[in-house]
Parts: C-alpha cells; structure tokens; sequence
C-alpha cells in the first residue's frame, strides 16, 4: 500500500510540468541569483560607484585618487576636477553609490580663523551605508599608506553630508514598505489573473465571451478589479509603516498614490497576460510563483539591487519591482522631484498596459484557435 501511494504521488509530479519546475529548477534558480548577489558582497567584490570632486588638486590628492582607482572593491566613476554640485547630484539620482569630496587645504593664514574641517567629506544615500563604509575603508587606508603622520582619528579625516534634499530621513521601513509590497501584489495578481484558467476549464469563460463583449470585457474586468485591488494592499503595508514604524507617508500622499497605482497596474497587467499563455491553474501557481520569486530578487526586493554585479542590476530593469523601487526612492528619501518620477511611471504604466493588450490578443486568438 505504502508502494502504490508512493507511485500515484510520483506520476502526479511526473504529469505536471509546472511541479516539476518548481521542484527540481526554482530552487537552484533562486540560488544562483542570491549566490551572484550576496557572494559579490560578502567576498569583497562588491563594485561600489564613486563619483569624486577632487577641490584639493595637488599630489596627495591626485595619489589619493589613484589609490582609490586601482582598488579592486571600487569603481570610480564620473570623475569631476572641482565640482562638489555635480557629485551631490550623482548620488542622488543613483549614478554614484557614493560620492567624494577632497577639500582644499586651508592656508596658514586662515587656519586661525577658519574652523578646521575634515579632508574628505562623503555625499551619502542613507539606502547604500554598506557602500559608505567601504569607502571610508579604503579612504583610510589610502591616507595611512600616503602620509607619513601617525593614525588619525576618524572624525578629522571624514565627515558625512546626505545627497538627499526632502526633510524626510532614509528608514529601512521606507525601503522594506516599498520592497515587500511590490513582492505581494505579484504574488496577489497572479492568484487573482489565475481565475480566468479555472473559468476556462469549467467552461463558464465560453460561455462569457459567447456574448457580445467577447474576451475583452474578461480581460478588462480582471485587469481592473487586480489593480485596485493591489492599490488596496500596498497602501495597508504603508499604512503600517507611517503607524509604526514613522515612516512620512502624508508628506509625499500624492505622489505616493500614483506610484502605487502605477505599479498596481504594471502587476496586474503582467500576471494577467501570463496566465493566457497557460493550460491550467496549477500551472499558474507552480510556474507563477516562480516567476515572482524570480522578478523579486533580481528586481530588488529582497536584496538591494545595489550589492548585485552591474549586469544583474540591468537585468533588473525589466521587472517592475526595479522601477518601483526606484519611484518610491525619490519620494520618500531623495527629495520628492516629481520630474524623476516620470521615467519609472511611464515604465510601469508601459508594462501594464502592454500586458493587458497581449492578454486580450492572446485570448482572443485562443478563442478562435
């Protein structure tokens, strides 16, 4: 009896692809994009961006400088001669994971009047202090290895400037609100857009699209009733971040809102135009759970896209999770500019809707196949 139970269950795996898929791929799929992402970190080949204005110019900077180049855990990018705007800029829009001031020398005639200050000033992104550690590492090591003087302490070689401009502060609440809803409205589309193979195989969707509305009104009904319904559920998880966790939600309500309808959109219309090209249910289910987990961690949402080798973060772009997170950035912690929004609500409105227009073609043609 134990024998015949084993076997029903091994033919049941057997005969479903999708099982088979997520038994036998999701899980070293998953491990593979986490080994790419966390080994580059914990190894020490995490390539951090570095933008530097160099104000000091003369040979201990100029050394500085190249010491900082030829370090294996940097990479120095958009070098600016003097410009300390240009560098709080690049960090800001997510050029530059850090940038990097090198102050003048002050003279000796002011140096009685003037306060002293540090020689390095990092711009920072409170998002990236795992990237701010590591330059300061190598900042401090560069300088102990060019300058004959004894150890000196941190705070007079280093100060700390945020690149962000809002009056709000980085949270990891903030991060992790914007990070875990996207995540779950996928996993919530895809249950939902999954209904329309369960009415397809109880012949209630023939009987629906018999009429005079065909399988569009389908299409458009569950496109419509999936978005607002993950508008619903990404404003509970901010709700609980302004709650509890102090996170400024009502300093940024409106341009909040139309991210998250945004983004609600860009799910909705993804999951929906992939269960078309589904037979079954538990296909959506197998096959679809996978292909969240798989948007989620190279999108960004469970390990900042940042700590990932540069081609993984391009990859990254085509899920909506990547522009997601870069929209709800810019409101809650880099400065609210509404003219930075434009690029990630136009990417999530793209791919929603171009979702929702190869669903209905997909099921159109299903419908005369």
């Amino acid at each position: 009896m134990r024998g015949a139970v084993f076997k029903i269950m091994l033919l049941s795996l057997m005969r479903d692809r999708g099982a088979l898929a997520m038994s036998f791929i999701l899980p070293g799929l998953v491990f593979a994009i986490f080994a790419v992402a966390l080994a580059a970190a914990s190894g020490g080949q995490l390539a951090v961006k570095v933008s530097i204005a160099d104000l000091r110019q003369d040979d201990i900077s100029g050394r500085i400088v190249d010491q900082l180049k030829s370090s294996d855990s940097l990479r120095v990018g958009s070098f600016v001669d003097d410009n300390r705007e240009r560098v709080v800029l690049a960090v800001r829009d997510g050029r530059a994971d850090v940038g990097l001031v090198i102050r003048k020398q002050i003279s000796s005639e002011a140096a009685g009047v003037l306060p002293k200050r540090p020689m390095f000033e990092l711009i920072t992104d409170p998002a990236r202090e795992i990237a701010t550690t590591m330059v300061q590492a190598n900042l401090q090591q560069a300088a102990l290895e060019l300058g004959s003087r004894p150890r000196r302490e941190e705070a007079e070689l280093f100060e700390r400037s945020m690149a962000t401009t809002s009056g709000s502060q980085f949270t990891a609440a903030a991060y992790y609100a914007g990070a875990v809803s996207v995540m779950f409205v996928l996993y919530s589309a895809l249950t939902s857009a999954a209904s329309y193979l369960e009415e397809r195989e109880q012949g209630l969707l023939e009987r629906i699209v018999s009429g005079p509305g065909g399988a569009g009104v389908v299409i458009d009904g569950k496109f419509l009733f999936i978005a607002i319904l993950g508008f619903v559920q990404t404003s509970l998880v901010f709700l609980m971040a302004w709650v509890v966790f102090d996170v400024d939600l009502p300093a940024h309500l409106t341009n909040w809102a139309i991210t998250t309808a945004c983004v609600s959109i860009a799910c909705a219309g993804l999951m929906i135009a992939f269960v078309t090209f589904l037979r079954t249910k538990r296909q959506a289910e197998t096959l679809g759970q996978m292909l969240v987990v798989v948007l989620s961690a190279i999108g960004g949402s469970m390990v900042p896209r940042f700590m990932m080798p540069e081609e993984v973060q391009t990859i990254g772009w085509v899920t909506p999770n990547s522009w997601a997170l870069d929209a709800y950035a810019t409101i809650l912690w880099l400065g609210d500019d509404v003219n930075k929004l434009h690029l990630p609500w136009s990417m999530l409105l793209a791919m929603g809707f171009l979702g929702v227009l190869v669903a209905r073609v997909k099921a159109a043609w299903s419908k005369t196949a």
